[in-house]
């Protein structure tokens, strides 16, 4: 009796884990967002279609900019020119700190993103006034910092600017977030999720919600596996007749029958859950709405209404709090203008 084929479709569950930050944001830092400068406000989440962006396209067409000019041969040319003549293996001093004052005096969107790449294996001498260039170099240069802690693929230059990263996350930086966080590495998305919840990005929040797993499909055209399950019993398939010398016998031939099935598996799953991800996701709202929201666990559904019903008006709130603190810190320096003149006409 043959036996039936079961096609299964298998599901396995593999877990990401990353080492946890050794910094933590500072205190105050990263809690308000004033949604200007190329920072959209937030959205619902849709049930279907696509993420609300965190920038505009202007933003995200500049980011997209200024790495491309990154990749310019003057660009790449003038800072191997620095690193051959006054770094790498020159114990010179004095030459060593003048091609560190070449690179502090390149502050070009361009030579930031394309510093830590190209000086990536340099000494810790360069590496460190690589990163502090960067810090100190406003939108650009953190924006930088994130492309290469996201990017970068030497362990470190990337973990020296993941540390120099302070939010709140300015737009430029976001729309590199952006970026790698709807790719599909999952090394990528696992460090932008990182430096999400390391800059308390809550622009970025739909993205973590939507990247906490992801089901990739194990592309095979042959099958995966077997997996029999029975019972062997045996029983005389047939005789075979032996003669001699004044007698005869018959050699039995042994055949072996299976009862039960199997199973084929002809396709799989692998369900990758990003801890990483989750883990900033679960901090940064957490502190937002000052309560605890690792209950909504790995599930977009819960997230999703989460998000749209909860967090937005929390949102608004924080808006509306950060435009009333602004036009009273307008109105307060009108004021000392005003009474600073008319003491002055006095």
């Amino acid at each position: 009796m043959p036996l039936p084929i079961i096609p299964l479709v298998v599901t396995l569950l593999t877990t990401t884990v990353l080492p946890t930050v050794t910094h933590a944001v500072p205190p105050g830092t990263g809690h308000g967002y004033g949604w200007t400068d190329g920072v959209l406000p937030p959205t619902p989440i849709a049930r279907e279609g696509v993420l609300p962006p965190m920038v505009d396209a202007r933003t995200s067409a500049r980011a997209r900019a200024n790495l491309a000019a990154s990749r310019a041969p003057g660009v790449r040319g003038l800072l191997e020119s620095i690193r051959k003549t006054n770094l790498g293996r020159m114990r010179k001093a004095e030459t060593r700190a003048s091609g560190l004052e070449q690179l502090r005096a390149l502050d070009d969107p361009g030579f930031l993103y394309a510093m830590p790449e190209v000086l990536a294996d340099e000494a810790e001498d360069v590496r460190l006034a690589v990163v502090e260039h960067l810090a100190a170099s406003g939108p650009s240069g953190q924006a930088a910092l994130a492309w290469t802690a996201i990017h970068g693929t030497a362990p470190g230059m990337r973990d020296a600017c993941l540390a120099s990263l302070r939010g709140p996350a300015a737009a430029e930086t976001l729309a590199v977030l952006q970026t790698a966080l709807r790719g599909g590495n999952h090394q990528t998305i696992d460090r932008a999720g990182r430096i999400a919840g390391v800059m308390d990005a809550w622009p970025a929040i739909p993205h973590l919600v939507a990247t906490q797993y992801s089901a990739d499909r194990v592309r095979r055209k042959s099958d995966l596996a077997w997996i029999a399950i029975g019972t062997q019993r045996s029983y005389v398939q047939n005789l075979i007749p032996v003669t001699g010398d004044g007698s005869g016998a018959f050699q039995p031939v042994i055949g072996q029958i299976l009862e039960g099935f199997v199973m084929r598996v002809m396709d799989a799953v692998v369900v990758i859950y990003r801890t990483e991800v989750h883990r900033s996701l679960v901090g940064i709202t957490s502190r937002a709405t000052g309560a605890d929201t690792s209950g909504n666990g790995w599930s977009f559904t819960a997230w999703r209404d989460w998000y749209n019903d909860e967090f937005l008006a929390t949102a608004s709130e924080r808006a509306a709090e950060a435009v009333d603190a602004s036009e009273a810190a307008r109105y307060a320096d009108a004021e000392r203008r005003r009474r600073d003149a008319a003491t002055g006409e006095d």
